[in-house]
């Protein structure tokens, strides 16, 4: 049976220190029968972190994602796991304000994390202008180079690979000098309430094993239950890389119609930028 003692040991392991930011994307479950449940889990990594750290858990709602801007409240439960909504729920605990992709964090810097998001700075996006904004826990962390932690659950829960997407297709956007023809290229792109526009769906098992081969990211065992670390800006930055030198392998579908797709916007794209010059 794990022990607070035994996440704590864990955590440590995978090079996790005091006054970190941990982003934790989780199993419960994966655990099999904790000691102290889910209160030895969080307090095993508080243990590790001290009163400079802070710690994060995504706490999404995603059951209804489709109305989720209609539905959404600020105690609207997590469903992305059980000890997200303990998390959330857990005194000393804030939450952002955003319907698809709020985060919950207590520590030192849970309240500059977490005050805003999407409140201003909004950034295009196939989930809306608000999950990804400039003003949002996710660019907060990733210019604070927030650890990510996979407890128990595989890489491709990364979230921070939406986050490199909104990014990037700001970044295209940007070249775009005419406000006109900016708007009418941003319009073709996947949105909120129309899905089947191009987008740049990154494939986050693809990213990780780059990770991995750079030697990245650090594993330990729980008694049987894998914690895996790496750097959200080392995932972000080789993200945009690949991205930007527009490797096929990064995208989620790189082949078929949903690839021709992107490829066909980034080429007229790369049309309007050509012509701007000339």
């Amino acid at each position: 049976m794990p022990t607070q003692k035994d996440v704590q040991l864990a955590v440590e392991s995978i090079g996790v220190n005091s006054g970190d930011i941990l982003l934790v994307h989780s199993s419960y479950k994966s655990l099999g029968v904790m000691e102290g449940g889910a209160e030895a889990v969080i307090s095993g990594i508080l243990d590790v972190l001290g009163p400079e750290g802070t710690l994060v858990f995504p706490t999404f709602c995603q059951k209804d994602f489709g109305s989720s801007y209609e539905t959404w409240h600020i105690n609207k439960p997590s469903d992305t796991g059980y000890l997200t909504e303990y998390f959330r729920t857990r005194p000393g605990s804030l939450r952002s304000d955003q319907a698809t992709h709020s985060v919950a964090a207590c520590g030192a810097k849970a309240k500059y994390l977490t005050e805003t998001h999407g409140h201003t700075h909004k950034r295009y996006g196939n989930m809306g202008d608000t999950p990804f904004s400039a003003d949002s826990p996710w660019e907060k962390m990733y210019h604070e180079n927030t650890k990510i932690m996979m407890l128990g659950v595989k890489p491709h829960y990364t979230t921070f690979r939406h986050y490199a997407e909104y990014v990037y297709v700001e970044r295209c956007l940007q070249k775009i000098k005419d406000p006109a023809k900016r708007e009418q290229t941003q319009s073709r792109l996947a949105s909120f309430t129309n899905d089947e526009g191009p987008w740049p769906r990154v494939y986050n098992i693809w990213v990780f094993n780059r990770l991995l081969e750079q030697g990245k990211v650090r594993i330990a065992w729980c008694r049987n239950t894998p914690f895996l670390c790496y750097d959200s800006k080392d995932f972000v930055d080789l993200c945009l890389y690949y991205l930007e030198n527009r490797t096929q392998e990064v995208f989620f579908a790189h082949t078929g119609p949903i690839i021709a797709s992107w490829n066909e916007w980034l080429k007229d794209l790369d049309q309007i930028v050509a012509e701007q010059s000339s």
